[in-house]
């Protein structure tokens, strides 16, 4: 074997030797943890949480837990049936009125949230999400004052919280400071990029103010923060919208229906676009996908009827129309656009029914307040000094006797 096949040889070897010895090591090596979104981590614990209740359904931490977690996943009607049974297992529990609270906010019942709120408060619940919690109620309650000081007591105790920045801006922008209103929020933002609310409720901000660049700066923030979540392709999709690049508004709003089939508000702004071109039969197709992803939502058949009215296909009109009608009888809407398409049709037939009548919206009776009379004061005579007048002793009258009376 000649040097240069022993020196190639050698190499090898020397390669070899050190590709097992780094393959040993890589499979000595813990493999790191997978990232998990949010949502994985929310299943997972739910899971979790429904065997341990399942094991003890007497134990009323592990209702609180799942409550937690079903309001992030946005079910917040089984995170308030948890949240119950929690705080009847363990009654005055201040954290579960505050959870409690919290949940009622995010259903929109307001007056309720506050209640449990307060009662948290009272139970020494000395958190700054509790005193966040209450001035974003305060605020809903139009108690601006009040809401000032929960904020403030808030950043007392965590001055780099986010979202009480979040409701500072929200605050301000209630009085009508929309510069400190911009900077609060885009602060909050800087400070807590997960906090969904802000980067939606900046955007409409800046939205109305016409501030539009900055609204898609923000915006194009929020997808970047979370890819996955349609909602924002729908602001985005608004945005364009309000200046009138209805073409990149369209584009948003398909987006976000194929991101979520259920995205009805896309559908309804898309339809609407197609509506105000005159493309009737791209619109109905619209209106017809926003009615198969829910029936129920408000005036689709009115109009998905004048869409067809349009269309010149008045007799299904005339079915959609009757539908919304029957649905919601005051609909002073549908009955009008029901009597001009029925009025159509009856006089290419040569038919005449007489009109629905429209609904006339009465007056509130004014209720006369009850009459009540204040109680007449009476005089204590038993603690007053009556000073007796006494007529003088003797009384001189004097009389003219020269003067005769004449019969």
């Amino acid at each position: 074997m000649s040097n240069n096949q022993k020196n190639c040889l050698f190499i090898i070897l020397s390669v070899l030797l050190y590709a097992c010895g780094q393959d040993s090591r890589e499979r000595s090596k813990i493999p790191p943890t997978p990232f998990q979104t949010e949502s994985i981590q929310n299943t997972a614990s739910l899971e979790a949480l429904t065997d341990a209740i399942r094991s003890n359904p007497s134990l009323a931490e592990n209702y609180y837990k799942r409550a937690i977690v079903l309001n992030k996943m946005g079910d917040s009607k089984k995170a308030l049936e948890d949240i119950n049974r929690a705080d009847r297992l363990k009654q005055n529990t201040g954290k579960y009125l505050y959870v409690k609270a919290l949940i009622l906010r995010d259903m929109k019942q307001y007056r309720e949230a506050f209640a449990f709120a307060q009662s948290a408060e009272i139970l020494n619940v000395d958190t700054p999400e509790l005193y966040t919690l209450l001035g974003d109620l305060s605020q809903q309650r139009n108690d601006l004052k009040n809401a000032e000081q929960y904020l403030a007591k808030s950043l007392q105790i965590a001055p780099y919280d986010g979202e009480t920045y979040f409701y500072q801006g929200t605050l301000a922008a209630r009085k009508g400071d929309t510069v400190t209103a911009i900077l609060k929020m885009n602060k909050a933002i800087d400070m807590k990029p997960s906090f969904k609310l802000g980067y939606s409720t900046l955007t409409e901000v800046l939205k109305n103010r016409r501030l539009y660049d900055s609204a898609l700066v923000v915006n194009n923030a929020a997808i970047l923060q979370f890819p996955k979540n349609s909602e924002f392709l729908v602001d985005r999709g608004l945005v364009y919208n309000k200046f009138g690049r209805l073409d990149s508004a369209l584009v948003y709003y398909d987006r976000a229906v194929k991101m979520d089939s259920k995205r009805i508000d896309a559908m309804l702004y898309s339809a609407s676009i197609y509506f105000r071109w005159k493309n009737y039969a791209k619109a109905l197709e619209f209106y017809e996908k926003a009615l198969e992803a829910n029936s129920e939502t408000p005036k689709i058949n009115y109009l998905i009827a004048l869409t067809l009215e349009q269309l010149g296909s008045l007799t299904k009109a005339e079915e959609f129309l009757k539908a919304e009608v029957e649905k919601d009888p005051n609909n002073t809407q549908a009955i009008i656009a029901l009597n001009r398409v029925s009025g159509q049709i009856n006089s290419a037939m040569g038919v005449y029914t007489a009109p629905i009548p429209i609904p006339v919206k009465k007056a509130p009776v004014p209720v006369a307040k009850p009459v009540v009379e204040e109680p007449k004061k009476l005089l204590d005579t038993t603690r007053v000094k009556v000073n007796v007048i006494a007529p003088k002793k003797k009384v001189t009258i004097k009389t003219d006797t020269s003067r005769r009376l004449k019969l």
